[in-house]
């Protein structure tokens, strides 16, 4: 946009109105990813500190409520937070913006979408945001101020030179100003919960953030915060303490609700035990939260450890040891070091202990990675004693390095899209869409390897991440018979054998499923959405989430096939080498699954079950022996449900009632965390 035609009006004497959005989408399958707006917050509430009645802020999630309010009271400055779930979206409010007020707006975006990379910036403003006026770099408080400093002075002359924190386009040159790096000072920097101004929002369905620490140290070029250098700095102790009160305050009556923290590696500082210990605080002292999600420091230091053991009870997600890849080759493309074998096997041994659960991440599609060097690693993690497995599909995302069109040529990769989630929808008839960029192909690694993977990751999320069978699959592997093997031959079996008919008509389904999420551009994906939309009445349809909505279905709604076709696998497997009592084992531990599994709609009392083998004993110790060193005098093993885990399941289903099965066990599998929740507690009568 040309400088020169800025035709922006003085204020006279009333406040500058600043505007910002973090937009998201609003239907009945984003219930659970709606989140308070901290980051617009943050910079609302800086703002204020800095301009106090000088300026007028309000936040907004919702783009609808944002262009009505402009409507009435037309905005002086507008900012907007971007990332990938939401581009397309902010894209369309930016649109609308200018063509309602033309140079008479301000239009600023930030984020972690936006590289410090100059061409990529110089792409960003050119190709996807042609109509903001510029896009700030790292942190956003101080380059925000630096703005409406501008603005207040002269708006006239606003971008006559370059702007401290901000890029922008004079022509096709980049103008940059000096970067802010990441060592703002977080003691200037007061609460936008304590001062209410994301009060509106924790009054409503949106989830709370909290945000204790900034910067994260480690370089991983897949990730936003690779490229980022900078320092680690934590908010005032007291403050924190005060917010995580303030919070708690207000969910008290939704308990259900989890609490998520924004810090990339909770447990990087010392101080981070005392906040641990007053998060738990909180729960004892107002009933919320029961739950938090937060990723523990990579290095999982004695730090970490002590903050687990003092939130055994609310942790989502137990022990996070993210290993993306155990490839070399790809750990170093990726500017990643991995904690050892010796520091992996010391933790999954202390969490036995404390019967955490060990987690991590795999990503598929990184360079050198290749399908064989893959499937190792995702068996030999099951092996070492990781409970859940969650394997990623290398995504191409605005603000990360791998992005960059120098690394996609060197190592020839190839994408397609799909959509991410229900991220899309109509706004004053505008069709609108989100898009995954998914990485299906690479100098080491076909397309047919990308669709084997995809498949053999649907099937390690569901065992080991949602619980389906993970007893008898626990039971197979040591039988000598690999997850992968097993899980390939499942969901592409002999079919001139006779199968159950809801088995065939599941994985024709999963097949339509994995294959038909995939476009070859963004706009056929775009099209494609639109057609779901318009299919279903103008309104979003099933999730295109496959873990989760094909997970939910395999779980709740297939069981009448399971134990047969689960029993022929292995027999097959074993060649007719299944030992009577190997039998009987198998199909005890497949009855053992659906008995722990609870009913979510409602619960039932379930009957004990007779078993001589100690289950209990053999999941504490990570399935690292065979059940048969398990073998006990016969015993009634009993299912019970603890006091807080019924209320959550009960809040669920009393807000998920209405939904049809496939939505409701979908939602389930999003919803209720940590997963154990949604499994009966064992006990010996």
């Amino acid at each position: 946009m040309n400088r020169k035609n800025l035709s922006l009006q003085k204020n006279g004497n009333r406040r500058l109105n600043v505007m910002f959005g973090d937009f998201c989408y609003h239907n009945r399958q984003t219930v659970h990813e709606r989140y308070v707006p901290l980051s617009i917050g943050l910079i609302a509430q800086y703002a204020k500190q800095q301009f106090g009645d000088d300026i007028s802020v309000s936040l907004y999630k919702s783009a609808d409520k944002f262009l009505q309010q402009a409507i009435q009271t037309p905005p002086d400055v507008v900012g907007m937070s971007v990332y990938m779930w939401n581009k397309a979206l902010s894209r369309y409010v930016a649109k609308r913006m200018r063509e309602m007020f033309g140079n008479d707006v301000i239009i600023i975006i930030g984020g972690p979408s936006i590289d410090s990379d100059k061409e990529e910036q110089r792409n960003f403003l050119q190709n996807s945001f042609p109509m903001v006026d510029g896009m700030i770099v790292n942190e956003g408080e101080i380059s925000f101020s630096n703005i409406i400093k501008k603005v207040l002075e002269n708006r006239k002359t606003v971008f006559r030179d370059p702007v401290d924190g901000l890029s922008y386009l004079e022509g096709d040159n980049l103008i940059q100003g000096r970067p802010n790096p990441f060592t703002m000072d977080l003691s200037t920097m007061k609460s936008p919960f304590l001062s209410g101004l994301l009060d509106e929002f924790m009054n409503s369905d949106y989830q709370p953030l909290i945000q204790t620490s900034r910067f994260c140290p480690y370089t991983c070029s897949f990730c936003v915060s690779g490229k980022n250098r900078g320092k680690l700095r934590g908010y005032p102790i007291e403050q924190v303490k005060e917010e995580l009160n303030y919070v708690s305050k207000k969910y008290a009556d939704r308990p259900y609700m989890p609490m998520y923290m924004a810090d990339e590696n909770f447990g990087i500082m010392k101080r981070d035990i005392e906040i641990a210990e007053h998060i738990k605080k909180c729960k004892d002292d107002f009933g919320y939260p029961q739950s938090v999600k937060f990723y523990n420091d990579k290095r999982f230091t004695g730090v970490s450890r002590t903050i687990l053991e003092i939130m055994a009870k609310q942790t989502q997600m137990g022990v996070a040891l993210a290993l993306q890849t155990e490839n070399p080759l790809s750990l170093k493309a990726s500017n990643r070091r991995n904690i050892t074998d010796e520091e992996i096997d010391s933790a999954i041994i202390w969490a036995k202990n404390l019967n955490l659960p060990v987690f991590s991440d795999l990503i598929f599609g990184l360079p050198y990675e290749t399908r064989d060097s893959f499937v190792k690693t995702l068996n030999r993690t099951i092996a070492r004693g990781f409970d859940d497995l969650n394997v990623i599909n290398l995504l191409l995302m605005d603000g990360i390095e791998m992005n960059r069109k120098d690394f996609r040529k060197k190592h020839d990769i190839k994408t397609k899209f799909r959509i991410i989630g229900t991220c899309y929808g109509n706004f004053d008839k505008n069709f609108v869409a989100e898009h995954d960029e998914v990485v299906i192909s690479s100098d080491t690694f076909s397309y047919e390897d990308y669709l084997e993977i995809r498949f053999l990751g649907f099937m390690f999320f569901a065992v080991f991440n949602l619980n389906f069978q993970k007893w008898f699959f626990q039971f197979v592997r040591h039988l000598g018979i690999n997850p992968s093997d097993f899980f390939s031959r499942f969901v592409k079996p002999d079919r001139s054998k006779k199968w159950p008919q809801g088995y065939i008509r599941f994985l024709d389904y999963l097949k339509r499923t994995a294959e038909g999420e995939l476009y070859d551009t963004r706009e056929e994906m775009v099209a494609g959405a639109k057609k779901v939309y318009e299919q279903n009445g103008n309104e979003v349809g099933e999730s295109s989430r496959l873990n989760f909505n094909v997970g939910g279905r395999l779980n709740y709604l297939e069981k009448d096939w399971t134990k047969p076709v689960l029993l022929t696998h292995i027999n097959d497997l074993m060649k007719g080498n299944l030992s009577d009592e190997d039998r009987n084992l198998a199909s005890m531990l497949i009855d053992l699954s659906e008995r722990e599994r609870i009913n979510l709609k409602k619960i039932d009392k379930i009957e004990p079950l007779n078993i001589a083998f100690d289950v209990i004993n053999w999941k504490k110790n990570k399935f690292k022996d065979s059940l048969h060193n398990f073998k006990m005098p016969e015993k009634s093993l009993n299912f019970s449900i603890e006091k807080d885990q019924s209320l959550i399941i009960k809040e669920f289903h009393k807000r998920f009632a209405t939904y049809n099965d496939q939505d409701y066990y979908h939602k389930a599998m999003e919803y209720i965390r940590p997963r154990r929740l949604m499994l009966h507690t064992m006990s010996y009568l």
